[in-house]
């Protein structure tokens, strides 16, 4: 079993160093078409079941709510660091 992971390991890493070896030699602009290539195979493979779906929206509103925590804790240091602010804000 060790060995057969072993093996397995040695390939992915081969792989990994001849898809270096190609991306190396390919202009930049095939390199770009490359990456949306794999984004279209990436997208193509996502779920799109309601329980997906569901999971996508919750999400979405999860970091939504940490943006606006975020911009609320930096309106506050803002205001709190300014110049011409009063003292204890």
């Amino acid at each position: 079993m060790k060995d057969h992971r072993m093996l397995s390991q040695k390939g992915f890493n081969e792989s990994i160093l001849r898809q270096i070896a190609i991306n190396r030699s390919r202009t930049p602009t095939e390199r770009f078409l490359a990456l949306c290539d794999l984004l279209n195979a990436a997208r193509a493979m996502e779920p799109t079941d309601p329980a997906a779906r569901e999971r996508q929206l919750r999400v979405k509103a999860a970091h939504q709510r940490d943006r606006e925590l975020w911009r609320a804790q930096y309106r506050q240091l803002y205001a709190a660091n300014r110049t011409d602010a009063p003292s204890g804000v």
